[in-house]
């Protein structure tokens, strides 16, 4: 086993500045190579505390420069062109409006980061993320991870290519895509409450069970006030 002390963020494993133990071959063939880790030796009880406030000093430094990227990340107005599928045919042959079009392929976290190192941001591919594929139009928010823990909202949209007007287009993918939403939940309301009337007895079903178990009291009420009379 061997210490390191981490120069970025290590899933599994730690922060920038982190003095961390981990496995001679991991450290020599992974860490240390990819420049993700510096050696720490421990020798004494001297070199620990330096080693220490190395690490602290790489974190404080690490911090300050994500904080920096993150102000630069969330200041970005990025919007994306991209083509856009055909439109589905109705029986008749003729193409069916579709509000919110679907992409000729989708939008990947290394599509984001491209779009980031163009504004002079380098991020690898795997420290973004986005809740789900971007496969039409519409506005999205991807997540981006730096060291020191510290993660950045990047807000983008996706318009069909060629759009005359930019900011106009902007709009009404946002807007379709608000209301694609608006329509889903309704869809998935009345199937819930259709749902629920299905499974529920038919009326008066539980009327007339009541009845029966009232009918069923008085007969054996009055069979008892004649066994008494006798």
């Amino acid at each position: 086993m061997m210490k390191v002390i981490l120069k970025e963020d290590v899933p599994n494993l730690g922060v920038v500045g982190d003095l961390v133990t981990v496995r001679d071959g991991y450290g020599r063939n992974y860490l240390i190579p990819q420049g993700k880790a510096v050696f720490a030796s421990v020798r004494s009880v001297a070199e620990l505390d330096h080693q220490k406030r190395l690490a602290q000093h790489h974190r404080a430094q690490a911090t300050a420069e994500a904080e920096k990227s993150r102000s630069v990340i969330e200041g970005l107005s990025v919007c994306m062109s991209a083509k856009v599928a055909p439109p589905q045919l109705n029986d008749d042959g003729e193409p069916i409006e579709e509000k919110l079009q679907k992409l000729f392929g989708s939008i990947t976290n290394r599509d984001i980061a491209k779009v980031l190192r163009d504004s002079d941001i380098n991020i690898e591919h795997r420290r973004v993320s986005l809740p789900e594929p971007v496969r039409t139009v519409g506005k999205f928010e991807a997540k981006v991870r730096l060291d020191g823990g510290i993660v950045a909202a990047l807000p983008f949209w996706v318009i069909p290519e060629g759009a005359a007007d930019i900011e106009v287009e902007k709009k009404r993918v946002e807007a379709a895509q608000e209301a694609a939403k608006k329509e889903a939940e309704e869809a998935a309301r009345a199937a819930a409450e259709a749902a629920a009337k299905k499974a529920a007895p038919p009326e008066g079903e539980g009327d007339s069970a009541v009845e029966g178990a009232e009918g069923g009291d008085e007969a054996e009420a009055d069979a008892e006030a004649e066994a008494t009379e006798e």
